[in-house]
């Protein structure tokens, strides 16, 4: 009997994130994406159709502290989901320091992040988004002489 967990605030923004992801990409279909239950070592997992064939996204979510983006790279990598070979491991944060994507890039795990970057390498298809943070328009900026 499987366990169904609840996801909780963080876990479905990133559910909700990486489907936007997706979305925006033509040669991803997206099919389902669905809560793991509650003895999985990762949280999410995404099945897509890249170029007409059939591959999953395993993702993990962890929270912005690094010590625990780092156990879950950990967590994620020993994952029997993510050692399939029609399977990308995918980290989701809030926000991803450079340190963290060049240790997600290192360990060729995809990362997306809810301010909207984000890298996957999914068969031939490559997604690399950049977002820009709002600079303040000249009308928010006081002068003081």
């Amino acid at each position: 009997m499987k366990s169904i967990r609840v996801p909780n605030e963080m876990e479905a923004r990133a559910a909700v994130a990486l489907g936007a992801l997706l979305d925006q990409v033509s040669s991803i279909k997206r099919r389902d994406i669905q809560f793991q239950p509650v003895r999985r070592r990762s949280d999410i997992l995404a099945s897509i159709d890249v170029l007409g064939r059939s591959h999953k996204l395993v993702c993990s979510v962890a929270d912005d502290n690094p010590a625990h983006a780092r156990r879950t790279l950990r967590k994620l990598e020993m994952c029997a989901d993510a050692r399939r070979a029609d399977a990308t491991r995918v980290l989701i944060m809030p926000t991803l320091s450079a340190e963290i994507r060049a240790l997600c890039e290192q360990r060729q795990v995809g990362f997306l992040d809810l301010e909207g970057n984000g890298r996957l390498v999914v068969d031939e298809v490559f997604i690399g988004k950049r977002s820009v943070r709002r600079v303040p328009a000249a009308t928010d900026v006081r002068y003081q002489a």
